[in-house]
C-alpha cells in the first residue's frame, strides 16, 4: 500500500484508517509487442490503487488519488485526483 505521494510540490500523507482500494487491469501487449524474452516477468498486469491523502500540515482537505503502475516499472503513474 503506497505510504505517501508527491503532487503539487507536496508530500500527501495516505490514510491508513480510511478505505483503499487496489486491482489489477490487463494490458493488451500482444497487439504492440509480438515477442518477449523468457524469464522477462509479468509483461501485462497493470497494478491501481485508489487511496486518501491529505498533506502534513492538514491545511488542505483529503483528496482522492488513483495511481498505476505499468508492468516492469517501478515508477507510479498518476491517474486522477477528486
Amino acid at each position: 500500500m503506497p505510504l505517501a505521494l508527491r503532487y503539487e510540490n507536496k508530500i500527501w500523507m495516505v490514510d491508513p484508517d480510511l478505505d483503499t482500494a487496489r486491482w489489477f487491469t490487463r494490458d493488451s501487449r500482444w497487439e504492440t509487442q509480438l515477442r518477449a524474452a523468457v524469464g522477462t516477468g509479468d509483461l501485462v498486469s497493470i497494478e491501481h490503487w485508489q487511496v486518501q491523502a491529505k498533506p502534513p500540515t492538514g491545511d488542505e482537505e483529503l483528496r482522492t488519488f488513483t495511481i498505476r503502475r505499468e508492468p516492469l516499472s517501478t515508477a507510479w503513474l498518476l491517474e486522477s485526483v477528486s
